[in-house]
């Protein structure tokens, strides 16, 4: 299992997000941090995340999925008891 991180910007105008939201909260371990951002644990590779993703978005828009690792650093805005909880489930 990995931790990842998955950020991604919409080119079109007045895209939803709401296809790719879907998807990314079908995983089983799943929490959104910023308003297109997730942390997702999951036994894949980027590479396959990726593709899994790939069709709820543009080919326009783009997308970046990184292995997050423990320290990191977010604001208190972000509510802490939800960040430290993902990281705790392991």
């Amino acid at each position: 299992m990995a931790d990842y991180m998955i950020t991604c910007d919409l080119k079109r105008p007045g895209q939803e997000y709401h296809h790719l939201i879907g998807a990314l909260s079908r995983y089983p371990d799943s929490l959104q941090v910023l308003e297109s951002t997730w942390l997702v644990r999951i036994n894949a590779t980027p590479d396959l995340v990726l593709a899994d993703l790939e069709q709820y978005v543009d080919v326009e828009d783009q997308m970046f999925i990184a292995v997050i690792q423990t320290p990191a650093a977010w604001s208190d805005s972000l509510g802490v008891d939800r960040v430290l909880n993902f990281f705790s489930r392991r």
